[in-house]
């Protein structure tokens, strides 16, 4: 029979982690046996553990209704664990005999204070698993919005535009603002150390913003997260062939492109400069070049920003979702509901390449079912 080390060094997220440090911190984590149509977790209760599935299978349920499920070798509970004060969002039921391993939070705290390589493969899978969602819900909230604007597009300057340039006076732009408070707002960097600050100072480069000038547009090869220093940037997001939904307005010290630095891939949307400002930007490179401590807050301060888009774009969804609804005919005898086939939007939503860190800056976004939807729920 396997002990709980040797279980834990065959999960996969672990596969990279000494096996001499997982054998030391397996006396933090417990065993969990959950039957069938057993509830492991309850939504609005505090969150007090996460945890890692090693057989069986869950049911992520939101308001009753069966949203995702989790099968073995997946991590439980990361959007949350990791920061104080947080409630749990949905329920988990056993859909069969599950076993999962728990760690309490505060075992969790215990990993980082002792800077334990598997404190950093957890930081790895939850920043993953985050950025993952988010994608995904890329594809789906595009389906659902309308378009009500045009694409943007990188547009070469006529000879008459560049002439113009040439012979016009220009404004001197306005300075650049220091990068240490703005990092010091972020999500869980406010008490980093000195030297932490430094580094990531290091890590960053300033950039102006023309206005109107796209800063990347979606499908274009990724390599870099920015950090809005002044001005204003807009987010779309194509969704009906040349036509885009703008989906969010970022302002002084709201981050965009984190996803980039996680995950490979193409840029997921486009992001335009709404007028002249400064920009902070963070190449692949120099992230990978980040280590110890510096690497370690970076990456939580990361993982704080994914989980308030994750939260802020559940509420937006939610909120407008319901609003459509209300406003959709009956459905007809024998028919399903028509707001039963988005619950795996509820599941998966989270917003783009940037989204306001802010408490009520989603108020004019909106999800718009189409006719066609209307009449074929499944296209939904």
């Amino acid at each position: 029979m396997l002990s709980l080390a040797d279980e834990l060094r065959m999960l996969p997220i672990f596969q990279r982690v000494p096996a001499a440090a997982v054998s030391s911190a397996a006396t933090l984590w417990s065993l969990r046996d959950v039957g069938i149509g057993g509830m492991l977790w309850r939504s609005g209760a505090p969150v007090d553990e996460i945890g890692v599935v090693l057989a069986g299978d869950l049911r992520v349920l939101v308001s009753e209704a069966e949203v995702a499920r989790v099968l073995p070798g997946e991590m439980i509970g990361e959007a949350a664990g990791f920061f104080a004060g947080n409630l749990r969002t949905a329920s988990l039921v056993a859909r069969a005999q599950t076993k999962v391993a728990v760690l309490p939070v505060t075992g969790l705290r215990t990993l980082r204070w002792q800077r334990s390589p598997m404190y950093g493969a957890l930081l790895d899978t939850a920043l993953t698993t985050l950025a993952r969602r988010i994608q995904g819900a890329n594809q789906k909230i595009g389906a659902m919005a309308q378009g009500r604007e045009a694409a943007p597009v990188r547009a070469e300057p006529t000879f008459f535009t560049r002439l113009w340039k040439t012979l016009a006076p220009t404004a001197a732009p306005d300075p650049c603002p220091p990068l240490l408070p703005l990092l010091k707002a972020l999500p869980g960097l406010a008490e980093a150390p000195p030297e932490v600050f430094q580094k990531l100072k290091d890590a960053f480069v300033a950039e102006a913003m023309e206005e109107g000038k796209p800063l990347f547009l979606e499908g274009e090869a990724a390599s870099s997260a920015f950090l809005v220093g002044a001005g204003m940037v807009d987010v779309f997001r194509t969704v009906r062939g040349d036509r885009a939904e703008r989906l969010a307005t970022l302002k002084p010290g709201d981050v965009l492109g984190i996803n980039t630095l996680i995950l490979h891939g193409p840029r997921t949307a486009s992001c335009v400069a709404v007028g002249r400002g400064w920009l902070y930007r963070m190449d692949s490179e120099a992230y990978e070049s980040l280590t110890g401590d510096a690497r370690l807050w970076w990456r939580e301060s990361m993982l704080g920003s994914l989980a308030t888009q994750l939260k802020l774009s559940n509420q937006a969804i939610r909120r407008d979702l319901g609003h459509t609804l209300r406003t959709l005919p009956p459905p007809k005898a024998g028919e399903p509901a028509q707001g039963a086939s988005f619950q795996d939007l509820l599941a998966a939503s989270g917003f783009l390449e940037g989204l306001p860190m802010s408490e009520g800056a989603l108020e004019g976004i909106e999800v718009v079912i189409t006719e066609d939807q209307k009449r074929n729920p499944r296209r939904r």
